[in-house]
């Protein structure tokens, strides 16, 4: 065998190589995108519910039943994309998380209201600023397209939550 025959078989080898571990990343990659989505889904809904049954201004209490809604639609979406790629998303939700509704689960009245809209913002200022970043970083072609569409929805939300929140200030 050549010399030039044998370097061609070793950057095949090797190139072949990388393009295996390049899909296994990208398979993670997706893989913890769509857990995390799916998880900040059901974090959402659980404490859009809580927000509909305890908030005592009616702004928070629309804004709460909203949030449910929007996000009963996007965990819809995040499981059937990951059908799509193969990923097994974890049932429930992280203990962190457990503890921040259980927390705001303890509050009531206008003490209730501004913890949960002030959560909200910090949340969704963090996952807009994350699905930014991974629209740009994010390989498989189905998961950019859902985040691209989902991204205005964070954004309309987070405006929505700052809406709230002056309202609060202004007439709690």
């Amino acid at each position: 065998m050549s010399r030039f025959l044998s370097l061609c078989l070793a950057v095949v080898g090797v190139v072949g190589w990388f393009s295996s571990v390049s899909a296994q990343t990208a398979k993670a990659d997706a893989q913890s995108f769509l857990e995390k989505a799916a998880e900040g889904q059901q974090i959402e809904i659980s404490l859009g519910q809580l927000a509909a049954q305890r908030a005592v201004n009616r702004r928070v209490k629309d804004f709460g039943e909203e949030m449910v809604e929007d996000h009963k639609k996007g965990s819809q979406q995040v499981e059937q994309l990951a059908m799509k790629c193969g990923v097994q998303l974890s049932p429930g939700v992280s203990e962190e998380h457990k503890r921040k509704v259980n927390k705001l689960s303890l509050l009531s009245g206008h003490a209730f209201d501004r913890a949960y809209i002030d959560y909200i913002l910090e949340d969704h200022e963090t996952t807009v600023d994350e699905f930014q970043q991974r629209a740009k970083t994010i390989q498989d072609v189905g998961i950019k397209q859902w985040i691209d569409s989902t991204l205005p929805t964070l954004q309309t939300h987070r405006e929505k939550a700052h809406k709230v929140k002056y309202s609060l200030q202004t007439n709690p």
